[in-house]
């Protein structure tokens, strides 16, 4: 998956599967003059990476922005992958050619989230941030931990 002296992507970012990534080397142009993806009234510049994930929430495909560490810098939806493909097209032209099937499973997915949040589940429903949980209260000298939700229906009976 990808080249030697490229990092490659994690398996997911946020908490949406990676089903394509592109490495925007040299031979991938820049339009200055996209108007297309702004951060904080920003044109952003050009990027090493994209990643396209698809949303379960809003059946939408999200174009992830990529630093050179795979952390987003910006993200934009669309409603296939086709249209995503267009759209990265349109900023970065030359990136059609460069995209990568990525071929992570769920069960990758579920695993590379259980590392990031293994420190971060509620003790009684074993959710993290990753599953909509708001916040997550932990106890000192232990390692039990309770999300708002478990807060909020403990507290109703």
């Amino acid at each position: 998956m990808g080249d030697d002296s490229e990092p490659l992507p994690p398996p997911a970012i946020g908490s949406e599967r990676i089903l394509h990534y592109a490495v925007l080397d040299e031979s991938v142009a820049f339009n200055t003059d996209h108007r297309l993806m702004f951060i904080d009234g920003k044109a952003i510049g050009k990027v090493p990476y994209l990643a396209i994930c698809a949303e379960e929430k809003t059946s939408k495909f999200l174009i992830y922005y990529c630093d050179g560490d795979w952390g987003p810098i910006g993200v934009s939806a669309h409603d296939s992958v086709v249209a995503a493909k267009k759209r990265a097209e349109l900023i970065y032209p030359g990136s059609s050619a460069k995209w990568i099937v990525a071929n992570f499973t769920e069960e990758d997915v579920a695993r590379y989230l259980d590392g990031i949040w293994a420190d971060s589940r509620c003790s009684f429903c074993g959710k993290g941030g990753d599953q909509g949980i708001d916040s997550i209260v932990e106890a000192e000298n232990n390692n039990a931990r309770i999300c708002n939700k478990c807060i909020e229906k403990f507290s109703r009976k």
